[in-house]
């Protein structure tokens, strides 16, 4: 039996989020699938490798989650890259993000 070293439960959620980070002095920008998410974080599919230690900037809309996050690590994914981004702006609200796919979220969040 292995113990879970995780500070908060993941949730399953599936959708879309743009990121933005500064890149040599470039602002680069990515849209990005969410894996799940945490109540200090998300896991996210992103085309392109992204450091760990990275500080960027999120916005999910449809689970009305934006602001400031930093990269805490990097995997590759076949031809994409996994990474785990914690909230710099504190811990996410977790009231109508369950483990019910997102075609049960309530429409007004679904754009």
């Amino acid at each position: 039996m292995t113990k879970d070293a995780r500070r908060h439960s993941r949730v399953p959620y599936v959708g879309p989020v743009v990121v933005s980070w500064e890149d040599r002095g470039e602002r680069r920008y990515a849209r990005c699938k969410c894996i799940d998410v945490s109540a200090s974080g998300l896991r996210l599919e992103v085309p392109v490798p992204i450091a760990a230690r990275t500080e960027l900037s999120l916005n999910a809309e449809r689970i009305n989650v934006s602001g400031q996050a930093r990269v805490r690590h990097v995997a590759r994914y076949g031809a994409k890259y996994l990474i785990g981004v914690e909230l710099s702006t504190g811990r996410l609200s977790m009231e109508f993000i369950t483990s019910r796919d997102v075609d049960n979220l309530p429409a007004s969040r679904i754009l």
